[in-house]
């Protein structure tokens, strides 16, 4: 009996023991569903750079305009949301008249970038609210206007701004400089070339490397005007 009882109480020392030097068993995590992102309604970015895409710039350091490339990520891609909201691709010349204001408007700054579908070239203006008009069409060769000089610009084909309702009597430290912008990474766009200033519309000219279709509209806040090339 002894030694039934002794063999009993070094048992139950042995499993106090094991119980107070093991781990208490950690929880399991549960799983947690993860929200699927819903569409919303179209947004005032621009869009020149989205997930999976590449931007050159028309600027340096500064905001002025210096025509050197660089790369930006603040710009979702309002076309994420819906193509209904913007304009339908076309080859047919476009044209808007300005809106009237009391403030001047200035081009300050030239961007490019790469989309899955498109390339984007986005004209930065001074302001909230976009009040220059524009025209534009396919031409054959860029022409300065008014001098008639062919202008030097990479590309097979050409798009032809005029950008519409800019002070062009009054010289503007905003105003860009003028300085071609390269399509880096673009796949139809190849440089965006500044011509003549002349009777309040600015000559802008796109580079590309085969005829397409595009796209052209303004965003607000701040001010921008929005040239989309469409992929081949």
């Amino acid at each position: 009996m002894r030694r039934a009882a002794a063999v009993t109480a070094v048992a139950v020392l042995l499993l106090a023991g094991c119980q107070d030097d093991g781990d208490e068993p950690s929880a399991t995590p549960t799983g947690t569903s993860t929200p699927t992102p819903t569409s919303t309604g179209p947004t005032d970015d621009d869009g020149t750079e989205a997930p999976g895409t590449t931007e050159a710039t028309g600027t340096g350091d500064d905001a002025t305009g210096t025509g050197t490339d660089g790369t930006t990520d603040d710009d979702p891609d309002p076309t994420q949301t819906s193509d209904e909201a913007l304009p339908p691709w076309t080859d047919d010349p476009q044209e808007q008249a300005p809106v009237a204001s009391d403030e001047p408007q200035e081009i300050t700054d030239v961007r490019t970038g790469l989309h899955a579908d498109f390339d984007r070239v986005v004209l930065d203006l001074t302001g909230d609210e976009p009040v220059l008009g524009w025209f534009v069409g396919p031409v054959d060769e860029g022409v300065e206007d008014p001098t008639g000089f062919v202008l030097d610009v990479e590309g097979e084909t050409f798009l032809q701004l005029g950008v519409r309702g800019i002070d062009w009597t009054t010289e503007s430290p905003q105003r860009y400089d003028g300085d071609p912008v390269a399509g880096a990474g673009t796949e139809v766009l190849t440089e965006v070339v500044f011509g003549g200033l002349f009777e309040g519309q600015q000559q802008v000219v796109l580079g590309l490397r085969e005829e397409a279709d595009y796209r052209i509209f303004s965003l607000s806040d701040p001010a921008r005007i929005v040239v989309d090339v469409r992929h081949p």
